[in-house]
């Protein structure tokens, strides 16, 4: 209940007035919802616990699990935002195309990275279930795309491209506490170095594509659902290592039985 009462609060900040066919009152209201979001991540249990002890290797494998599981769809639910797309749309579409190809096979990245620490085995995949939130955030992202397209979709990729200015702090602790290096980091170390590039494109789409009150709505809604989304699948996955450790303790409690 808390977070949808969190949630709630973040789409019902009241706006000093309509975003109309300008798009800097549509930056001023995505940037302070993705900051007021980020500041209730701080204040989430996943947050609170890794920056006060780290990770320990089943933390860092839940939560790498969970973002290889969005993360394999994101090309495909790019590339799917075409559709809605009108053909004179060249731009945008190029837009489209172009991050579509450059997110293809991220997910690889996570797997090389849960392998570098042997979290994985050589020929081993991912068999775990995605967590609620991840099943949502990805099934969300195909329902925009569908039925919204390409400008509605740009919400989550405003904040997705500068998502490192936010989470330093996790990476750091994941750092230190797992002894990491960049080789063993690749998803993120890869990201961080294109996402710069990235930012300044997805605004200049926005900027370009965003010529309605209602295209600056969806795109607004879309950017706090997603974040959210993703927020919640961060604490959904500290809540799950809480339910394995917990069970852990009780079997070593009873003799191993």
């Amino acid at each position: 209940m808390r977070a949808d009462l969190d949630l709630l609060a973040v789409v019902s900040e009241p706006d000093d007035g309509p975003v109309g066919t300008e798009t800097d009152d549509l930056f001023d209201q995505l940037d302070g919802a993705i900051s007021r979001l980020w500041a209730q991540a701080r204040d989430g249990a996943f947050w609170r616990h890794v920056t006060a002890h780290g990770f320990d290797r089943d933390l860092y494998r839940i939560t790498m699990t969970q973002i290889y599981h969005y993360t394999r769809h994101n090309s495909v639910n790019q590339a799917i935002a075409a559709f809605r797309a009108e053909p004179e749309q060249i731009g945008l579409l190029r837009f489209v195309y172009s991050h579509a190809g450059e997110e293809l096979g991220h997910e690889k990245l996570v797997l090389h990275d849960l392998r570098a620490i042997g979290l994985l085995g050589p020929d081993e995949d991912v068999d775990e279930q995605p967590l609620p939130a991840t099943d949502a955030l990805v099934n969300y992202l195909y329902g925009v795309a569908l039925r919204e397209g390409p400008v509605a979709r740009l919400g989550y990729s405003y904040w997705a491209e500068t998502v490192y200015e936010h989470i330093g702090p996790i990476l750091g602790r994941a750092r230190t506490s797992l002894g990491l290096d960049d080789r063993q980091m690749a998803f993120f170390v890869a990201h961080s170095e294109i996402d710069s590039k990235h930012a300044a494109e997805v605004r200049h789409a926005i900027q370009r594509a965003v010529t309605s009150p209602a295209q600056a709505a969806a795109v607004l809604r879309v950017a706090v659902t997603t974040l959210w989304l993703t927020i919640s699948l961060l604490d959904q996955s500290y809540a799950q290592w809480v339910l394995r450790r917990d069970a852990a303790g009780r079997q070593a409690a009873n003799g191993g039985r």
